[in-house]
């Protein structure tokens, strides 16, 4: 997969994104032709160069996204008891509660870091009931979730934050299409039972100091098509690395949301589209005691058998593809293997 210094040199001709954009998404919802096109022709550059991008105009329910922080803080600053009755049923079973200082994100890329200094409480699909969700081969990917007793409106709000971050989602795939050039609804057959995942983090104040090399979150590229975080304002914040490798913070805009695409979209966009490293860093010394933070992420991974392959705008006519076909599922169980070599060695 092509690396940000391969990536810049595809743009040498013109300067390339030192910063994250905030692109108003309203006209995908109701705008014209031309404003859909402009906004675009934006995310495919954007997508080009630094793969993050901050949405506005987006028209999600903020009072639900507010409730579903308040719940999860709850959860996270309760009882030790409540939260190891949930935990998660091991390395390929996501759903449910992962502690602190368990796993590191830098480890995962092969890098030696400390673990990381963060909590969080992962969801998948809330109804199971269709049949795409019942077949073997979907098992692995379309667990049951497991729920607290405590927070008790905990699955209640999870579960509805999870549709309607799943519709947004939706709405961000059909944006992504025509940004690649292809017809509107182009992914809908592709994630229509998909096995994406909403994680809940918290990242707790820092009593004592971290050790050398730990952050909140270290580096890392997400594994799938697309994530939509929801962040907090509180010190300690994400970061990007552009693509002449300097680190760089995404802002905080109040209702919006950090967009990124993932390896997944990368490979599937025959390395047009950047899946770029980014970290979540500690707060400053002065206020770290007291400045916890939170963000919630929903990692879209499409149907687990859904065929990712060289999108058709996406390599010349008689160009190769970089990639062989593989089904969603398979791919995410090969990497997942490949997390859990890196992992071993450290």
């Amino acid at each position: 997969m092509a690396t940000p210094a391969d990536a810049a040199s595809a743009h040498h001709g013109s300067a390339t994104l030192d910063r994250v954009p905030i692109v108003d998404i309203s006209p995908l919802l109701q705008g014209s032709q031309g404003e859909r096109a402009a906004v675009a022709d934006l995310v495919d550059r954007t997508n080009r160069e630094i793969g993050f991008l901050v949405i506005t105009g987006h028209g999600f329910d903020l009072e639900l996204l507010d409730r579903w922080f308040e719940v999860s803080r709850r959860f996270f600053e309760g009882p030790g008891s409540t939260k190891r009755a949930v935990m998660h049923a091991g390395p390929t079973a996501h759903h449910g509660y992962h502690g602190q200082g368990l796993s590191g994100l830098a480890a995962k890329e092969g890098e030696e870091a400390p673990p990381d200094l963060r909590e969080y409480f992962m969801i998948g699909q809330t109804d199971l009931s269709a049949p795409p969700f019942r077949t073997p081969e979907a098992g692995r990917f379309h667990r049951p979730n497991v729920w607290p007793d405590e927070p008790a409106d905990f699955a209640a709000v999870g579960s509805a934050y999870y549709a309607a971050i799943s519709r947004l989602g939706a709405d961000l795939m059909r944006l992504f299409a025509v940004a690649l050039g292809l017809p509107e609804h182009w992914f809908d057959d592709k994630i229509d039972h998909h096995f994406s995942i909403v994680s809940s983090i918290y990242y707790p104040a820092q009593k004592t100091a971290p050790l050398p090399g730990q952050l909140r979150a270290g580096a890392h590229t997400d594994y799938g098509s697309l994530t939509i975080l929801a962040p907090t304002a509180a010190p300690g914040g994400l970061q990007v690395r552009t693509l002449k490798g300097e680190w760089v913070d995404v802002p905080h805009v109040p209702g919006a949301f950090v967009i990124n695409i993932g390896d997944m979209m990368q490979r599937w966009t025959n390395d047009r589209w950047l899946s770029n490293m980014h970290r979540v860093v500690n707060p400053p010394s002065a206020v770290a005691a007291t400045s916890p933070r939170q963000s919630i992420a929903f990692f879209l991974h499409p149907n687990h058998d859904a065929v990712i392959e060289c999108i058709p705008t996406c390599v010349a006519p008689d160009a190769t593809p970089k990639y062989p076909a593989i089904l969603a599922g398979e791919y995410m169980i090969e990497k997942e293997a490949a997390i859990a070599t890196a992992t071993a060695k450290k």
